[in-house]
């Protein structure tokens, strides 16, 4: 009994000892934390809202499309005998890219050219012997009808010769293969030819906007693979009908011939500046805060930084037209507002 009572003492102990260090530890926590002087006032930047000129500029951004593209199909059916490019070749309109075998239509071709000139013959014979030999009408048509059949014929086995070449349709580069040699070929295409001398840049429009692009209009395009250089483009196209969220096609054409050589595909961007036919009051976007819905700047009055809503119009980027909430000589807080509460005392810095 007096080795519990014992074991209970100790434990008692060690349980206020426990105690006493925690206590001591906040105090000292205490003694070390910060405490904001409230009466201090917060140094910050601020800027005199002024009505100036407004000019908006707006930036879309699209991707580059080839000025043609077409998947190669070859026309005749059967084994390839020769293969003339591979990916990445650029060709010129009218090169043989394709050989299917023919050989089977070069035979037919052959007697076909023999029947023809067979029939030809025979029809400038009877045509010829019609008055004086006892010819009769009926003799020179059939053969002249012979002659014509003979001829439709050869014409048929030409035009699949000819087929059995796939030549380029139109100057480009070969992007994609899919074709070997012996390989059977059908209706599947075999190739791919883009032609990228010229390119064009697809954007979408929002309807407040698509009447700064007419066709005709030349433009300034930006890549940020080639941060340093501008393109210049004109408005080709401009779609009469939007889409659901009431966005306008615009397809801006760019020729492909600068130092920097452009790829379909390639992301772009083209900016307009819209010169507003008045003055409006406006601040530098660093004084705004809030959101999209709900913006607000940090006015300084008299020592106090006054936290007001503010209903906004456009953006160039640097600055934001204001509608309603601030006047004119009003100043609005660009620099320090994460150190700011509403009410609170400011020093605004020179």
């Amino acid at each position: 009994m007096k080795k519990n009572i014992i074991t209970l003492i100790i434990i008692v102990i060690v349980i206020a000892a426990t105690v006493y260090k925690l206590a001591a530890n906040v105090e000292v926590a205490k003694s070390k934390a910060y405490i904001p002087e409230v009466s201090k006032a917060v140094v910050v930047k601020a800027e005199e809202v002024l009505k100036s000129d407004f000019n908006y500029e707006f930036t879309y951004s699209g991707t580059f499309i080839p000025n043609r593209e077409i998947m190669l199909v070859p026309q005749a059916q059967g084994e390839v005998k020769g293969i003339y490019f591979k990916e990445g070749d650029v060709v010129g309109q009218g090169k043989l890219l394709l050989q299917v075998d023919d050989a089977m239509l070069q035979s037919q071709h052959i007697a076909a050219k023999a029947s023809y000139d067979n029939a030809k013959t025979n029809y400038e014979r009877f045509k010829n012997a019609a008055s004086s030999d006892g010819v009769t009408k009926m003799q020179v048509d059939g053969n002249y009808l012979q002659m014509k059949a003979a001829e439709s014929q050869l014409k048929q086995l030409e035009i699949g010769i000819k087929k059995a070449k796939m030549t380029a349709p139109f100057n480009g580069t070969i992007t994609m293969r899919n074709v070997e040699m012996g390989s059977v070929v059908g209706q599947s295409p075999i190739a791919r030819l883009t032609d990228i001398s010229s390119l064009k840049l697809e954007i979408n429009v929002p309807e407040t906007d698509i009447i700064f692009f007419e066709t005709g209009k030349n433009v300034i395009i930006k890549s940020e693979l080639y941060p340093t250089e501008q393109f210049q483009g004109k408005v080709e196209f401009v779609s009469d009908r939007g889409d659901e969220s009431h966005n306008y096609l615009v397809k801006i054409r760019v020729a492909n011939n600068f130092k920097s050589k452009l790829k379909a595909g390639m992301y772009a961007s083209v900016t307009l500046v819209k010169k507003m036919n008045a003055t409006s009051l406006n601040i530098p976007r660093l004084a705004l805060l809030g959101s999209a819905k709900k913006p607000q700047v940090y006015v300084a009055n008299n020592g106090i930084a006054i936290l007001r809503d503010i209903v906004v119009g456009r953006s160039n980027g640097t600055n934001i037209e204001v509608l309603e909430g601030i006047a004119q000589g009003e100043k609005v807080i660009t620099n320090g507002q994460i150190n700011l509460t509403d009410s609170c005392k400011i020093t605004v810095a020179p």
